[in-house]
Protein backbone atom coordinates (compact mmCIF):
# COMPACT_ATOMS: atom_id res chain seq x y z
CA UNK A 1 0.00 0.00 0.00
CA UNK A 2 0.94 3.52 -0.77
CA UNK A 3 1.50 6.40 1.66
CA UNK A 4 1.29 9.80 0.54
CA UNK A 5 2.89 12.56 2.37
CA UNK A 6 0.75 15.13 2.53
CA UNK A 7 1.45 19.14 2.92
CA UNK A 8 -1.51 21.01 4.65
CA UNK A 9 -1.00 25.53 4.87
CA UNK A 10 -2.93 28.32 4.23
CA UNK A 11 -2.99 29.50 0.67
CA UNK A 12 -3.08 33.17 2.03
CA UNK A 13 -1.47 33.74 5.33
CA UNK A 14 -1.41 37.27 6.54
CA UNK A 15 0.78 36.28 9.27
CA UNK A 16 4.56 37.08 8.99
CA UNK A 17 5.15 33.39 10.33
CA UNK A 18 4.16 30.46 7.81
CA UNK A 19 2.34 27.82 9.25
CA UNK A 20 2.38 24.05 8.10
CA UNK A 21 1.60 20.12 8.76
CA UNK A 22 3.15 17.38 7.44
CA UNK A 23 1.45 14.26 7.74
CA UNK A 24 1.42 10.69 6.36
CA UNK A 25 -1.13 9.07 5.23
CA UNK A 26 -2.58 5.46 3.76
CA UNK A 27 -3.98 5.82 0.26
CA UNK A 28 -7.29 4.93 0.92
CA UNK A 29 -7.85 7.59 3.77
CA UNK A 30 -11.13 9.20 2.98
CA UNK A 31 -11.32 13.22 3.12
CA UNK A 32 -13.51 12.55 6.38
CA UNK A 33 -10.62 11.15 7.91
CA UNK A 34 -8.36 13.86 6.61
CA UNK A 35 -11.32 16.25 8.22
CA UNK A 36 -11.00 14.58 11.69
CA UNK A 37 -7.09 14.14 11.45
CA UNK A 38 -6.78 17.85 10.23
CA UNK A 39 -9.08 19.00 13.42
CA UNK A 40 -7.25 16.99 15.31
CA UNK A 41 -3.29 18.30 14.82
CA UNK A 42 -4.89 22.02 14.32
CA UNK A 43 -6.80 21.49 17.26
CA UNK A 44 -10.18 22.96 16.37
CA UNK A 45 -13.17 22.27 17.73
CA UNK A 46 -14.96 20.03 15.26
CA UNK A 47 -18.31 22.52 14.97
CA UNK A 48 -18.61 23.50 12.12
CA UNK A 49 -19.37 22.58 8.43
CA UNK A 50 -16.85 21.63 5.95
CA UNK A 51 -16.21 21.17 2.13
CA UNK A 52 -13.83 19.75 0.08
CA UNK A 53 -12.75 20.95 -3.10
CA UNK A 54 -10.71 21.14 -6.75
CA UNK A 55 -9.71 24.09 -8.15
CA UNK A 56 -6.89 25.51 -10.31
CA UNK A 57 -6.74 28.16 -7.28
CA UNK A 58 -8.83 28.75 -3.71
CA UNK A 59 -11.51 30.98 -5.82
CA UNK A 60 -12.15 28.90 -8.84
CA UNK A 61 -13.81 25.67 -6.97
CA UNK A 62 -14.05 23.51 -9.94
CA UNK A 63 -15.52 19.77 -8.27
CA UNK A 64 -16.26 19.79 -4.40
CA UNK A 65 -15.65 16.19 -3.19
CA UNK A 66 -18.11 13.77 -1.11
CA UNK A 67 -16.69 13.14 2.00
CA UNK A 68 -16.10 9.04 1.50
CA UNK A 69 -13.82 10.29 -1.48
CA UNK A 70 -10.69 8.44 -0.89
CA UNK A 71 -7.06 10.06 -1.42
CA UNK A 72 -6.18 7.84 -4.32
CA UNK A 73 -8.91 8.86 -6.20
CA UNK A 74 -7.91 12.38 -6.20
CA UNK A 75 -4.80 12.49 -7.07
CA UNK A 76 -5.21 10.96 -10.02
CA UNK A 77 -6.70 14.44 -11.43
CA UNK A 78 -3.44 16.64 -12.65
CA UNK A 79 -3.35 20.13 -12.83
CA UNK A 80 -5.93 20.61 -9.70
CA UNK A 81 -4.97 21.00 -6.33
CA UNK A 82 -7.17 20.34 -3.24
CA UNK A 83 -8.77 22.77 -0.80
CA UNK A 84 -10.66 22.21 2.42
CA UNK A 85 -12.86 25.13 3.49
CA UNK A 86 -13.72 24.46 7.46
CA UNK A 87 -16.75 26.55 9.24
CA UNK A 88 -18.00 28.94 6.17
CA UNK A 89 -18.59 32.05 8.58
CA UNK A 90 -14.68 32.17 9.64
CA UNK A 91 -13.57 30.23 6.38
CA UNK A 92 -10.27 28.57 7.55
CA UNK A 93 -9.34 27.65 3.95
CA UNK A 94 -6.13 24.96 3.79
CA UNK A 95 -4.68 23.67 0.31
CA UNK A 96 -3.85 20.14 0.82
CA UNK A 97 -0.90 19.24 -1.42
CA UNK A 98 0.50 15.48 -2.04
CA UNK A 99 4.52 14.93 -2.07
CA UNK A 100 5.28 13.27 -5.66
CA UNK A 101 7.75 11.17 -3.67
CA UNK A 102 6.58 7.45 -3.38
CA UNK A 103 6.79 5.66 -0.09
CA UNK A 104 5.41 2.41 0.47
CA UNK A 105 3.93 1.18 3.76
CA UNK A 106 6.06 0.62 6.95
CA UNK A 107 4.51 -2.17 9.39
CA UNK A 108 6.10 -0.29 12.30
CA UNK A 109 4.53 2.74 11.71
CA UNK A 110 1.13 4.34 12.93
CA UNK A 111 -0.73 5.80 10.33
CA UNK A 112 -2.10 9.29 10.17
CA UNK A 113 1.16 9.97 11.25
CA UNK A 114 2.68 13.79 11.96
CA UNK A 115 5.88 14.17 10.10
CA UNK A 116 6.62 17.77 10.73
CA UNK A 117 5.05 21.26 11.92
CA UNK A 118 6.02 24.98 11.38
CA UNK A 119 4.44 27.45 13.46
CA UNK A 120 2.20 28.04 15.92
CA UNK A 121 -1.66 26.84 15.18
CA UNK A 122 -4.35 29.54 14.73
CA UNK A 123 -6.71 30.25 17.35
CA UNK A 124 -10.09 29.27 16.38
CA UNK A 125 -12.01 31.44 18.40
CA UNK A 126 -9.42 34.36 19.67
CA UNK A 127 -10.03 36.65 22.17
CA UNK A 128 -10.20 39.86 20.83
CA UNK A 129 -9.25 43.16 23.02
CA UNK A 130 -12.48 45.58 23.57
Amino acid sequence: MEIFTLNIKFPYDEEETPWSKTIEVKEDFTLRELHKYIQEIVDFDDDHLYEFYLGRNPRNKSHTLSKSTALNEIYLLNGLKLYYLFDFGDSWLFEVRKSRKKKMLVKKIKYPSLVESLGVNPEQYPEYEC
